[in-house]
């Protein structure tokens, strides 16, 4: 057997997560050990130059040689997390969740693939996406490259009565909240961003309209991260409200979040944040009789009239009285 294919034999013996044992390999090509050191060297030559995510390592208590896994490649561990946020995200569908996995796990060697595949296998097996169903992978691609050209698109856009009609939009980011994908885009017409969820964009077009915005317009998407939420846009405000229920929530809901006051004989604290107002809203109503809203005035006032409507809802003929 030639120098290559015995190369060969002890790189893929290395791939296969095997220790490679230097007498060993003596032995069974029947050359020296110091033979075997020469191709040891030039595999280890060959990771280095390829960039390859290994490190061919020595180690004494197993007696030979392993391939471990540089600091630069993607962990076990972090392959794991990623798969569960994209399963409990059900942003993808069926089809698109499978690749996305499978593709996630031929990051990483075979023997550390098996001992994550029964760790996600129920989960996979009873995944259940949202119900557009429709691909979006090459979408986010190709807005993606549109925002980094700065592109002014038409689209074609179904909005959530099912009227469809045409924008011309200047794409600034793609973000992801509550089970969908949407577009941040700058409109002319409005002199403001407008969030599309990409789902619902039915076609596009390059737009011979070029788009411009003044630098008090520009897209931080970032920023945008700390105040919006559902992303339901609206006036952007500070805000207080008393909270009765786990602080930590509060405070993970709301980035800019900071305790103000302690009341610890009412067991609740005084919370500040800066937000868009509907969509803080949303969530402060979903938190029944655990908050209360302090300030601004108008939100409180919302907030009561909003109550006041879901009690008619439920109860048509009640005073709203402890009976």
């Amino acid at each position: 057997m030639n120098a290559a294919y015995r190369q060969l034999y002890i790189f893929q013996q290395l791939l296969s997560n095997h220790v490679v044992v230097k007498a060993q390999l003596a032995t069974k090509f029947a050359v020296t050990p110091r033979v075997i050191q020469s191709d040891l060297s030039q595999i280890k030559t060959f990771i280095h130059e390829q960039q390859l995510f290994y490190e061919l390592t020595y180690h004494r208590q197993l007696g030979g040689y392993r391939l471990d896994v540089s600091q630069d490649a993607i962990s076990q561990q972090a392959i794991l997390v990623l798969i569960k946020v994209l399963l409990a995200s059900r942003s993808l569908n069926q089809k698109e969740i499978g690749q996305t996995i499978d593709s996630l796990l031929n990051l990483i060697p075979p023997l550390e693939q098996r001992e994550i595949i029964p760790i996600i296998k129920n989960e996979r097996f009873h995944y259940q996406p949202v119900t557009h169903g429709k691909p979006l992978l090459t979408l986010i691609w190709q807005f993606s490259q549109l925002i980094e050209h700065q592109t002014t698109v038409e689209i074609l856009y179904r909005n959530q009565l099912g009227h469809v009609d045409q924008r011309t939009i200047l794409p600034q980011a793609i973000i992801f909240s509550e089970y969908y994908f949407y577009v941040v885009a700058y409109s002319q017409t409005y002199h403001a961003n407008r969030f599309f969820r990409l789902d619902r964009i039915q076609n596009y077009t390059p737009s011979t309209t070029q788009l411009t915005r003044s630098r008090g317009e520009r897209f931080e998407d970032g920023e945008l991260r700390q105040y919006i939420h559902y992303m339901q846009p609206g006036e952007k405000m500070t805000i207080q409200f008393e909270f009765r229920g786990i602080v930590e929530a509060a405070l993970d809901r709301f980035p800019t979040a900071k305790i103000k006051a302690r009341y610890p004989e009412r067991h609740s604290v005084l919370i500040e944040a800066d937000v868009f107002d509907k969509g803080a809203k949303m969530w402060l109503l979903s938190q029944g009789s655990l908050v209360t809203v302090i300030d601004p005035p108008k939100l409180a006032n919302s907030v009561c009239k909003e109550l006041y409507q879901t009690l008619k809802n439920y109860c048509p003929y009640s005073s709203f009285t402890d009976r």
